[in-house]
């Protein structure tokens, strides 16, 4: 079985009957996780197209410092460390050329999410080729783990051979935005 398809079977329990245990209630595994409002996080100026990096770290360091130009609070060097940081605890490469690198970071006042389509495919990790990422600046300290539901609805987007073939597509930030809903 493929990551992907574990991926898949974990966020999309559909054919199971199996009662889930949780904190707060007996919940069946066929019901569904609503999606996230995107327009809560995903401001269209934090969507760029046809960057042209040749690095991975120099990609981080270009989202740092689009996440500093939109928001003067943001500390544009803290993020990029973080960045580094999170990328050399485990990479953020999921295959089929997308890369979900997140950094938290006090300077962040709200969770924000950009999105980078790259020119040209760069190497990740190791052989890993990415030419799409989606990256979430999240508060430190965050409350109530806001950022969780938005990861877990990209990567359900991200499952879906269609959203995958549209993301691929897109030439303009709005049309990522609308993609996003």
């Amino acid at each position: 079985m493929s990551f992907w398809q574990k991926i898949g079977d974990f966020l999309n329990p559909s054919s199971s009957s199996q009662t889930i245990r949780t904190n707060d209630q007996n919940v069946t595994g066929s019901q569904k996780e609503p999606m996230s409002d995107f327009s809560q996080i995903l401001d269209v100026k934090n969507i760029v197209v046809d960057v042209d990096v040749k690095s991975r770290d120099e990609l981080l360091k270009y989202l740092s410092n689009l996440a500093q130009t939109n928001d003067k609070s943001i500390d544009e060097e803290a993020i990029y460390g973080k960045y580094l940081v999170r990328e050399n605890d485990a990479a953020t490469d999921l295959g089929d050329g997308i890369a979900v690198p997140h950094a938290q970071d006090k300077s962040v006042t709200s969770l924000t999410m950009l999105i980078v389509k790259l020119k040209q495919p760069i190497i990740w990790d190791k052989s890993n080729s990415v030419q799409t990422v989606i990256s979430l600046l999240i508060p430190d300290p965050e409350k109530n783990y806001q950022h969780v539901p938005y990861l877990s609805t990209v990567a359900r987007l991200l499952l879906k051979k269609g959203f995958l073939h549209s993301l691929a597509r897109a030439k303009t930030s709005d049309e990522i935005k609308k993609l996003f809903g």
